[in-house]
């Protein structure tokens, strides 16, 4: 696998060599793996661990072993701990969207004060897989098909094309050791229903299926791709200066939009971005 990921990040991401990253390390088999793969070859990374104080002991467990971690890899490490539960009640959301929304916007603050370059994070095939299901089971349109970007708004994803079984056989191969956490076990999440449900049946009914999707997400990101370059021209095509001094005021013309067949699919593209769904 080593081989393959150092090729991987030549040909995606040649640019790593020279940047400071920050790793979002949780110390399970993927962050782990991929540090090690970092570590390897020789890439200039520091090390963040959230502590969301959701699994009691465990959790602190989590933490010393990180930082036990980086100090035998000479890693600088940041960690937090956060009131994930509080956090999820004051603001009426999720325990999985507070975490989300606690952790990055710390990672922002991380890569602003230090002057990194890149968030790294682990995420990889079966992340996309479960995240297309997650997406196609809510309503949703090509882009929310095409899976995690690999590179997006200073966040890399350097583990996408690897499936989790090849990340833990790399593990064990090289002797890593790893946290667990359980409650990627229960299945009151949607995302863990999906993988521990719904995916081992597609497996069952196609052996290659983890190849398959990937040659799909492929597919699908390629047309994403055409669809934006399209929709690049139409928009130069429909909107019109703004009349007043109004910067931020968009005009968009109608009789230019009417000469698009189909323009129900334009109108979704269009104003989609400004949180427009119907």
């Amino acid at each position: 696998m080593y081989d393959r990921f150092q090729i991987h990040v030549d040909q995606r991401f040649p640019f790593l060599k020279e940047k400071k990253l920050l790793l979002a390390f949780s110390g399970g088999v993927d962050s782990m793996v991929l540090c090690d793969l970092f570590d390897r070859m020789g890439l200039h990374f520091a090390l963040a661990h959230c502590n969301f104080k959701l699994r009691g002991e465990a959790s602190d467990q989590d933490e010393e072993f990180v930082r036990q971690e980086a100090l035998k890899r000479n890693k600088e490490v940041y960690t937090i701990s956060f009131d994930t539960k509080d956090y999820a009640q004051k603001h009426k959301c999720s325990i999985q969207m507070a975490a989300r929304e606690l952790r990055y916007s710390w990672f922002e603050k991380i890569i602003h004060d230090n002057e990194f370059d890149y968030l790294a994070t682990a995420h990889h095939t079966d992340d996309s897989l479960e995240t297309f299901f997650i997406n196609l089971s809510r309503g949703t349109g090509l882009n929310g098909l095409t899976g995690i970007p690999e590179n997006k708004k200073g966040i890399i994803r350097p583990l996408l094309p690897f499936t989790k079984t090849e990340i833990k056989s790399y593990g064990v191969e090289k002797g890593l050791v790893w946290r667990e956490d359980h409650s990627n076990e229960d299945t009151k999440y949607l995302r863990n229903k999906i993988r521990k449900e719904v995916v081992p049946v597609l497996k069952e009914l196609n052996p290659s299926f983890m190849t398959s999707f990937s040659y799909t997400l492929d597919h699908l990101q390629g047309s994403a791709e055409i669809i934006k370059d399209r929709m690049d021209d139409v928009l130069r095509d429909v909107i019109a200066p703004s009349a007043g001094d109004d910067e931020q005021e968009l005009i968009f013309k109608i009789e230019r939009l009417m000469k698009y067949a189909s323009n129900t699919a334009y109108l979704h593209q269009i104003f989609h971005p400004y949180g427009f769904d119907q």
